[in-house]
């Protein structure tokens, strides 16, 4: 018996040592992260090319703007022929990316590498989403645009909001942060809603569907079907501050350290606590397990 209980225990302590470390649990699933970029001053939007699985984001370097595109398939980083850049959206169906500069939006060709201005040269351009069309904020303005047959159309029931964020879901719905608040307007309806009385970091995923960050609880959540808030998830230890969902519906992240990591699945089931996130559980049968195995920028 005692021989049993020796071969159990060092069974055990080589079970634990294999152990994946979890970063997040989200769905159940444990993810650990993949850094991508680290020690430079980041700033705007991160935007996503889910086509090619294309990562956008700007830094500085050395006194340098520079206007990043980095490969998560090839682990691989280039530059972009931009200088600094701010707002930025991807149109999925023909790759371009949409970038505001200091004044004016430029259209970036991912195909044969080049930019174009592409309207509202004299406006300084906050925050942007494409969805069949381009949203966008000016900065220091209030009220939500879209663009469309080369004029700008501000959406009346948001002239009075000073929009810090927003998304538009696959319901055509747009969420947005004004004054520390989540509000929603509703496609259809012409009443704003306040929707939650905190600051949430928002993004979509690949299918259109909403996604929220608490940045001081860590939690994750989403649009159930009842156009609530449901719990999917935290992150163990990162605040998230900026979060893209690539064409696999992994996450990409800006932490509070500045750097962005990439979520990798992981062979394990988690469950959130409340010592912690990403507890180690059982192993599941299978997951997606495609990770960066190289460290970029560092």
């Amino acid at each position: 018996m005692k021989y049993i209980l020796v071969i159990f225990t060092i069974l055990i302590s080589a079970y634990a040592r294999r152990k994946p470390t979890c970063h997040a649990c989200i769905h159940s699933v444990c993810y650990s992260r993949e850094l991508i970029i680290r020690g430079f001053k980041l700033s705007g939007q991160l935007a996503i090319d889910r086509t090619s699985n294309i990562l956008y984001f700007h830094y500085r370097h050395k006194r340098k703007e520079v206007t990043g595109a980095f490969s998560l398939d090839e682990v691989k980083l280039s530059i972009l022929p931009l200088n600094f850049t701010f707002g930025r959206a991807v149109d999925q169906h023909t790759r371009n990316l949409y970038t505001s500069g200091v004044q004016g939006v430029y259209i970036y060709n991912p195909i044969n590498n080049s930019t174009e201005l592409y309207a509202l040269k004299d406006k300084t351009i906050w925050n942007m989403q494409y969805e069949d069309k381009l949203y966008y904020t000016e900065f220091k303005s209030k009220g939500l645009y879209k663009y469309e047959n080369k004029k700008s159309i501000k959406i009346p029931e948001l002239s009075d909001y000073q929009i810090d964020n927003f998304i538009i879901d696959k319901q055509k719905d747009i969420y947005f942060m004004s004054n520390y608040t989540i509000h929603v307007l509703r496609n259809g309806s012409k009443q704003v809603e306040l929707f939650e009385d905190e600051i949430y970091y928002m993004s979509t995923d690949r299918n259109g569907i909403a996604y929220f960050i608490q940045p001081y609880t860590r939690g994750m959540y989403k649009i159930n079907h009842m156009g609530k808030l449901s719990e999917v998830g935290a992150f163990k230890k990162d605040s998230v501050f900026l979060f893209v969902f690539d064409n696999e519906n992994n996450i990409i992240y800006e932490g509070n350290d500045s750097s962005v990591y990439y979520l990798a699945p992981k062979l394990t089931k988690c469950s959130v606590t409340t010592k912690g996130v990403g507890r180690f559980r059982k192993k599941i049968i299978s997951t997606t397990d495609r990770r960066i195995r190289k460290k970029c920028c560092q």
